[in-house]
């Protein structure tokens, strides 16, 4: 008899939800791969959460021919997971991408072979071939799988990040602490499935109710992908491709420099007076290629002048400027608010504001604003 209960209700409005902002985030037109690697993700988990949502409900009691539905793509969310990180950094996809695919093809595959076998040819491969042998195999390479493609991921992550800090004046917006909330969240559930797996296999055996929780933990991860990759998916993200400027001045091999004796720091403040007079810091999407353009020089150059001359960073570089317009003004206008200023010298938002803020103060707007005013009177 089918019945959905309250853990197959549950499971299923998780995985509904997964559906329906899979299908947006498909249809989004910004960040178009980015958002379908993540749409594939959640259909994914989805998938591997149906045998269970049905199977709480009854299903395989009332349809025993339900044994081997393919619903089983795991070795496809690793893939997904970092194909999602690195698309949202980068223009197109590598050669050959589609053959990180293949294990979860042939896995896809099995299921569907062994879903088209007679029921008693089903339950006989079950029992002696499949819970004995492809489970394991399966279950090790699921993990290594996972394993493998999360630690690109976060070096993706990380390498963007640093992308970020050398060529973005848009650093601060750009964080990006839900993606590194995103990519632990799916190591949390991936060391809760080795826990279950390993009490399983080496104290009680679980049968298919004990297994819920991880499932409950894994709607969840359905929620959080989802609001999240959602909420972000219309974020115009800069890439790393970005070309370089033909007309740039060409960059000097490093021995010439050396024996030329040159000046970074006289370079570098004279770059920050043009900048500071032209008030290009005012733009929130500056890019370290575009200032380099104005003027004059390339990307490289530009980086080594402010990293060797002033000791800081591109997105530093600008940062320091828009506070340093932000102080004059806070003192000036005793009324600006906080956010008008923080929006009018650059910034995105106020969040973003008051940390470039305090990592140049050591302390926030306000209490910088009350600090000076004591002083005054």
């Amino acid at each position: 008899m089918i019945k959905f209960g309250m853990w197959s209700t549950l499971l299923l409005v998780a995985s509904g939800h997964g559906l329906i902002v899979a299908s947006l985030l498909a249809a989004s037109r910004r960040n178009r791969l980015a958002n379908r690697f993540l749409a594939a993700l959640l259909v994914g988990v989805v998938l591997m959460i149906t045998p269970y949502t049905i199977g709480y409900a009854g299903f395989y009691d009332a349809y025993p021919w339900l044994t081997f539905a393919p619903f089983y793509w795991q070795l496809a969310f690793g893939p997904s997971l970092y194909f999602y990180v690195r698309q949202l950094g980068a223009v197109g996809l590598p050669r050959a991408w589609g053959w990180h695919y293949l294990p979860a093809a042939i896995q896809g595959a099995y299921y569907l072979v062994a879903f088209c076998l007679p029921l008693p040819s089903k339950w006989q491969w079950n029992d002696h071939g499949h819970e004995q042998w492809v489970m394991p195999v399966q279950n090790l390479l699921v993990l290594l799988s996972l394993a493998v493609y999360w630690w690109r991921a976060m070096a993706c992550y990380g390498a963007y990040q640093s992308w970020l800090e050398a060529n973005s004046s848009q650093r601060e917006e750009l964080r990006l602490g839900w993606l590194r909330g995103f990519l632990w969240a799916v190591a949390w559930i991936v060391a809760m499935n080795v826990a279950f797996q390993a009490v399983d296999a080496l104290l009680v055996p679980l049968d298919y109710f004990a297994y819920f929780p991880f499932y409950v933990a894994l709607s969840g991860l359905v929620y959080y992908l989802g609001i999240e990759g959602w909420r972000h998916a219309a974020i115009d993200f800069p890439t790393m491709d970005t070309p370089r400027h033909a007309d740039a001045e060409p960059l000097p091999s490093l021995a010439s420099d050396e024996r030329a004796g040159r000046d970074w720091h006289a370079v570098a403040t004279a770059w920050a007076g043009r900048v500071a007079s032209e008030q290009w810091w005012r733009e929130p999407a500056l890019s370290a290629a575009e200032l380099a353009r104005r003027l004059g020089t390339n990307g490289n150059y530009l980086s080594r002048g402010l990293n060797d001359g002033l000791g800081q960073s591109f997105s530093e570089f600008i940062n320091r400027q828009r506070v340093a317009e932000a102080q004059r003004r806070l003192i000036a206008e005793d009324s600006v608010e906080i956010l008008a200023l923080a929006l009018q010298v650059g910034f995105g938002s106020k969040a973003s504001f008051n940390r470039a803020f305090r990592a140049v103060t050591g302390t926030t707007p306000t209490a910088w604003r009350l600090q000076s005013m004591r002083s005054k009177s």
